[in-house]
């Protein structure tokens, strides 16, 4: 099967849960015996360092229009020369200028909807006035709805995304077809020999060492956990919080880590390679993801667990679907800094039903490879398809 794509941007330029999916995706695809075309719009303009079939249609403009226009023109190139079975859009605003007659009769439009981005964009559009936030808002809402009134049919990655789907846009939620997220498990592996990796980044042995990947902004509850840290550090003082990522609100966090006195027992790593990752993933004793709202599905959940280490997490969205699946112990009372402190202090001091490192690898081995998601999703592309012939077929009389 011929699969066009469009995504949004590049991992390697600016990581983040939809990029790293997108990549991974496509490589499964290929390596089932499927031809891919990749879309992406990466943060500069030049070739990507990928095997895969990925265009990078970035240029100097850099205002949403021209790119949008240029995700469409390269669309209208790729029909014609990769002749698709099946176009995917992952990103809403770049497959808004994509029109339903663009596209050849037969090909059905299946949308992977990974979030609500008119939402996320407004809980993060901050200093401005409210209304030029709900301006905004209702602006990026129309362009998702214009992608989303053309889909023969959506994928998405949990229960929570599909629901967002069905009460945010009015989707059926007969036409939603939910394939769990993935992970690339052969990188994401425990560590043949962990203390001596844990030696090598510099941990002292009897450190309870706390990792969190996360970008940096309001939802993902950053702000929550520095503050919840400040209990867990008084109780165990062996404790540490490494952050690894990026994004606007940094700046303010590292000054919460200085007004609480929390400097030397939290950190922020920045933007850290994925071999770097993988590597705090592997030395960490605990994960932990804060997330207050809109997870889609929360990729790094599986990406910890993959590495054998134990994920404490919010109870929302896609991380509460992951996680009470293993243990509802590791999920928090709910998002207040009192709950995650108070399952944090219980891990560390052993009170806590924590699975083992091998339980966690094995838990994504069941459920999150790219092997199940890629036929499954497959499987939804020759049904979209078959649809589409049939349709077809009846219209010709």
């Amino acid at each position: 099967m011929r699969i066009l794509s469009t995504g949004l941007g590049w991992n390697e330029f600016k990581p983040g849960g939809l990029n790293r999916y997108f990549v991974d995706y496509i490589s499964a695809l290929k390596e089932t015996g499927h031809s891919e075309q990749g879309i992406v719009i990466a943060e500069r303009d030049e070739a990507l360092d990928t095997d895969l079939n990925i265009v990078n249609v970035a240029g100097n403009e850099l205002h949403s229009y021209a790119r949008m226009r240029r995700v469409r023109e390269q669309t209208l190139q790729s029909v014609e020369a990769f002749r698709p079975d099946v176009f995917n859009p992952h990103f809403a605003m770049y497959a808004a200028l994509v029109s339903r007659r663009a596209l050849p009769e037969h090909v059905p439009i299946v949308t992977h909807f990974h979030g609500p981005w008119a939402s996320e964009s407004k809980m993060e559009d901050g200093g401005k006035t409210a209304v030029v936030r709900e301006a905004r808002y209702q602006m990026k809402k129309q362009l998702e709805k214009m992608t989303y009134r053309k889909s023969d049919s959506f994928i998405v990655l949990s229960e929570y995304a599909r629901d967002l789907l069905a009460e945010q846009y009015g989707i059926d939620e007969r036409k939603v077809n939910i394939i769990p997220g993935a992970v690339e498990h052969q990188r994401f592996v425990p560590h043949p020999d962990r203390a001596a990796l844990r030696l090598r980044l510099g941990i002292p042995g009897n450190e309870k060492l706390l990792f969190c990947a996360r970008r940096i902004v309001r939802r993902m509850g950053i702000d929550i956990l520095i503050e919840a840290m400040q209990t867990v550090v008084r109780q165990e003082p062996n404790t540490r919080l490494l952050i690894a990522g990026d994004g606007p609100m940094r700046q303010s966090y590292e000054a919460l880590i200085s007004e609480y006195g929390l400097k030397g027992k939290v950190e922020f790593l920045g933007r850290v390679s994925n071999d770097e990752l993988v590597e705090w993933y592997q030395a960490a004793d605990l994960s932990l993801v804060p997330t207050i709202t809109l997870e889609g599905f929360g990729l790094v959940t599986v990406e910890s667990l993959a590495c054998g280490t134990p994920v404490l997490g919010t109870p929302f969205g896609g991380t509460r679907e992951i996680l009470s699946k293993l243990s509802n112990d590791l999920l928090f009372r709910d998002g207040r800094a009192q709950s995650m402190s108070d399952s944090i202090i219980a891990a560390c001091r052993g009170e806590l039903a924590v699975p083992t490192r091998d339980a966690c690898r094995e838990h994504v081995l069941q459920h999150y490879t790219w092997e199940c998601a890629a036929k499954a999703i497959v499987e939804v592309f020759e049904q979209e398809r078959e649809k589409r012939r049939l349709q077809s077929a009846k219209s010709r009389g």
